[in-house]
């Protein structure tokens, strides 16, 4: 959408399904357990009350049906403690995606522009730099647990030299799709103050990027008033033309949207049919009844604490109104002389609850296991013990990985078609704006690295093998063991293996010694 009028609703109506979403899942994956008991019991009060307990009616009454829903009675202090599963997840889709990162290189020249060693020098320093792998191991945290992240190239001369990637979450986004390809998307950020809420709106269109800045509510965008309103547009006031945008220069959207994956629930919704899905969809459930399993865990550990029941002859009496004490250590009691035998009603008594040690950690693993298979991850992926054995084989892993790498796999279609076209995007821009540096128009291709490699021992005796069968090249021999090499160091490495092969060949036996006849 272009940028909106004043008083809007925000964020838009189409987008509230998406950004209740977005709530739910960023209040799982920060582990803010205050925010998960107002969204699932609710703002208001209750509709009726059972067993003394209040509930609500409807769909929040469902929503109250979760663990972190359930109201607890007043005056009873209930044990409920989290397990960061979620944030866990992320981590893991994150890690598995980037934290071997990718390679960018050149694919195709165009506009008649070269690859020369200052082009390489500035593709290496935007694409393949420590700062964007950085870049992209927090992008991925987010990306799977909203479902979505945004690429943007970004510059200011004053921090860097250079143009490099940054990124947008789902939830600070609202784009815009036409044949489920991105054409605008709005970023925005919000500074509250007091009753105010104060909103910078980033719009990204084709050959422009245009910035406002609103004063408003929580849910309206209300009067938009000058950048210079804010100390934190106030910068953006001086790069802006007449009607508050800043031209890029190319015919080009300065943003590419990343999808985690399809979306599915939001395939009927319009423009949220291209937003994406989340890592933690259908998941929410287990992530509940796995913090249940683990709330009830700890309280088996408090009810199980030793106690005795103790007799009131053993007791000190404290004086009045203080009660009575019981002194561990004290080694000898005066009886009572009562009727009866002597030792009625003096033996102390010991209280001890079992603590379902084994039921609970079985519960919690399994839980686990549904939570990483919904994901699309193996359970080895996370370092499942039961998943482990001291003596597997390299096809065995592989095999346990498989489900990890088919997830992966696809997740790197989107990116791979995203981060090329910004990072072609960005070096554009960076030969633009820092005129002379190598920046410029190219192709790139993006490569991510396999996730489980061959065994080296493995690999190499079926090199060898095939190499002696005399059914492999030297080319082909050295691609395949070292898979990551360009064409250049696969050239050399064959020229340096032909040219040992020669030295090492013994002399012909039949033109040892034998002198040519000189022609006549």
């Amino acid at each position: 959408m272009p940028m909106p009028a004043a008083n809007a609703p925000w964020p838009p109506k189409e987008w509230a399904p998406a950004y209740d979403q977005y709530a739910e899942n960023d209040a799982w994956l920060t582990g803010d357990v205050k925010t998960l008991q107002t969204l699932y019991t609710g703002q208001q009060g209750a509709t009726h009350t059972h067993n003394g307990a209040p509930y609500r009616g409807g769909i929040a009454g469902v929503a109250s049906r979760l663990f972190w829903g359930r109201p607890v009675p007043q005056g009873e202090q209930r044990t409920r403690l989290h397990v960061p599963a979620a944030a866990d997840l992320a981590t893991l889709a994150s890690d598995l995606q980037y934290s071997d990162p990718p390679v960018t290189d050149f694919a195709e020249v165009t506009d008649g522009a070269t690859v020369n060693d200052k082009a390489r020098t500035r593709l290496d320093l935007i694409m393949n730099s420590d700062d964007t792998h950085a870049t992209l191991n927090s992008m991925g945290e987010v990306k799977s647990a909203l479902g979505a992240s945004i690429i943007i190239p970004r510059w200011d001369a004053d921090i860097e030299d250079h143009v490099w990637l940054d990124y947008a979450a789902a939830d600070a986004a609202i784009p815009t799709f036409k044949h489920r390809r991105l054409v605008e998307v709005t970023l925005w950020s919000e500074f509250v103050d007091g009753n105010v809420y104060w909103r910078h709106l980033e719009h990204h269109g084709r050959g422009y990027i245009e910035h406002a800045l609103f004063r408003g509510s929580q849910t309206s965008l209300g009067a938009r008033v000058p950048l210079q309103e804010r100390p934190e547009t106030e910068s953006y006031a001086a790069l802006v033309d007449g009607e508050s945008r800043i031209p890029t220069q190319i015919d080009r959207l300065t943003a590419g949207y990343l999808p985690n994956a399809p979306a599915l629930s939001w395939r009927k919704s319009g423009q949220l049919a291209d937003a994406g899905r989340s890592d933690f969809n259908q998941c929410i459930p287990l992530f509940d009844a796995l913090d249940e399993t683990f709330s009830s865990w700890m309280r088996d550990l408090k009810l199980g604490a030793g106690k005795l029941i103790v007799p009131e002859a053993y007791l000190r009496n404290n004086g009045a109104g203080a009660g009575a004490s019981f002194d561990m250590f004290q080694e000898m009691f005066v009886g009572l002389s009562v009727p009866g035998k002597v030792a009625d009603g003096l033996d102390l008594t010991p209280s001890q609850f079992e603590i379902r040690v084994e039921q609970h950690e079985q519960t919690m693993r399994g839980i686990m296991r549904e939570i990483l298979r919904k994901a699309g991850y193996s359970p080895s992926s996370w370092g499942d013990p039961d998943e482990k054995s001291s003596q597997v084989t390299a096809t065995e892993i592989q095999q346990r990985n498989a489900q990890t790498e088919r997830t992966r796999s696809k997740k790197n279609l989107y990116d791979r078609r995203v981060l090329s076209r910004m990072g072609s995007v960005a070096l554009e821009l960076d030969g633009l704006i820092f005129q002379g540096k190598g920046g410029g128009k190219y192709d790139l291709n993006v490569v991510f690295p396999e996730l489980s490699r061959t065994d080296p021992k493995t690999e190499a005796e079926t090199i060898g093998l095939l190499n002696v069968a005399g059914a492999i090249s030297a080319e082909t021999a050295v691609r395949r063991a070292n898979p990551d090499w360009d064409d250049t160091a696969v050239t050399e490495e064959v020229n340096r293996i032909q040219a040992r092969k020669e030295e090492n060949m013994p002399p012909d036996p039949f033109s040892a010694g034998r002198v040519d006849e000189a022609e006549e």
